[in-house]
């Protein structure tokens, strides 16, 4: 029963994906996260390949006449496309490299869809709940078997490329600041208590993944949400209290991974990563302009490190400089750096223009999670996250909407200047 009412609509989905390309859109950053092929048991099946190619046309026909890809905004990501297509060419493996450079493609179209669809605060709105109620889904579903379990085994993602716990971590560490501050700029009471909720529950999830850069990254994001508070003392405080009160009730095996943190060089996974890092650096010093291709990486590691098991960079800098170069690593910082600096640029203009907007709050919220994934990135290799070019991509949207009411209020004064010089004066008799 479950499967068919999955399948139902899904199938809905790909009609209204082609005549409403927004629809689409939503629906399929949704499923990225949810994956509910999965819960159809049909795990092989590229659904949301299908929901993609069909909101790309619908947009082609219905859409991009009235909202032209903004290509030059999003430069750094067309120009780290084509670094990533010449170091795929360029590969020790090609063929090892086609999935890859597939993936990151999908991605990079997936954001430029998005920034010349995502053009008001409405689309904004819809675009953002459907992340966060989408990976909230996710982290209801770990909650729920936190309780079950009593918090006695490890939580692991959904499966694809959140199935391990750190990469789930570092999706929730992105995600749950981003749930926050789409609460505080929510209007309908409901849907603002539900996102509260789903952030709360993100953050319980990364505890139990027992993921030790996740743990940096929750501290860095719980810190800078209190940054971000009205009454930041207060918010600090309350921060400090409820980490003290976790680490106090949750169990021991939570306790025992956080206090590996302490000495890491006696843990055995920290000396991997560490020879992950040393064999990387390796690699990028032989193959600095276009690294050695999209994942080659399993096929090459054991030429540069002692250790017989095969790794990735387990850092997502790192490993960004090992697949496509060392000019792919900066155009990678590039982005990330621009997108913090669009969400601040735009967010002055919104506070002049329009204190009310809610997007001043969402722009916070995802000011924090590049934060967070700059902090847990740096210990797994996600550099493919797909949320983290979601968020780059809105910080675009954010600029360009900002700019339009710049030029709006702009028209207006010249035009208020404009009738007051052609007013007639009053003649005095």
């Amino acid at each position: 029963m479950r499967q068919i009412l999955i399948l139902s609509i899904l199938f809905l989905i790909i009609p209204l994906a082609f005549f409403v390309p927004f629809t689409g859109l939503v629906s399929y950053i949704s499923m990225a996260y949810v994956r509910p092929h999965e819960w159809a048991y049909m795990p092989g099946v590229q659904i949301s390949l299908v929901v993609a190619l069909t909101t790309l046309a619908g947009y082609v026909i219905f859409e991009l006449t009235r909202r032209a890809p903004q290509l030059i905004p999003n430069g750094l990501i067309c120009l780290l496309w084509i670094q990533i297509t010449l170091a795929t060419l360029y590969a020790q493996s090609p063929q090892a490299a086609q999935g890859k450079f597939v993936e990151f493609s999908k991605t990079f179209l997936i954001a430029l869809l998005l920034t010349a669809m995502v053009d008001s605060e409405k689309r904004v709105r819809w675009l953002l709940l459907g992340i966060v109620l989408s990976i909230g889904f996710l982290a209801f579903r770990s909650n729920a078997g936190i309780l079950l379990t009593m918090g006695q085994y490890r939580i692991y993602g959904p499966g694809g490329a959140f199935e391990d716990n750190n990469d789930y971590a570092l999706l929730l560490n992105m995600a749950a600041p981003i749930a926050f501050c789409v609460a505080r700029g929510e209007r309908n009471r409901w849907l603002r208590l539900i996102c509260y909720a789903l952030s709360v529950m993100m953050m319980i999830t990364v505890i139990f993944t027992l993921s030790r850069g996740g743990y940096l990254g929750l501290a860095v994001v719980s810190i800078g949400l209190a940054l971000k508070s009205k009454y930041k003392m207060v918010a600090l405080a309350a921060v400090l209290v409820l980490g003290l009160t976790a680490y106090m009730i949750v169990p021991q095996q939570v306790v025992e991974r956080v206090t590996t943190m302490k000495a890491p060089r006696y843990d055995e996974s920290t000396q991997l990563r560490l020879d992950s890092w040393e064999a990387s650096g390796r690699i990028i010093n032989e193959h600095p302009i276009f690294g050695i291709g999209p994942r080659n990486i399993l096929q090459a590691y054991d030429r540069y490190t002692e250790s017989r098991i095969i790794r990735v960079s387990h850092n997502s800098f790192l490993q960004m400089a090992v697949d496509a170069g060392l000019p792919a690593l900066l155009l990678f910082l590039g982005l990330i750096g621009l997108s913090y600096f669009r969400l601040r640029k735009s967010r002055q203009i919104l506070k002049t223009l329009a204190p009310g907007s809610p997007l001043i709050a969402y722009s916070h919220g995802m000011e924090i999670a590049l934060i967070g994934f700059i902090v847990s990135g740096n210990f797994l290799s996600r550099h493919d996250l797909e949320l983290l070019y979601n968020v780059i991509a809105l910080a675009t949207s954010f600029r360009l909407i900002a700019r339009d009411l710049g030029r709006e209020a702009e028209a207006r004064e010249l035009a208020g200047n404009e009738s007051q010089a052609f007013e007639p004066e009053l003649v005095v008799r």
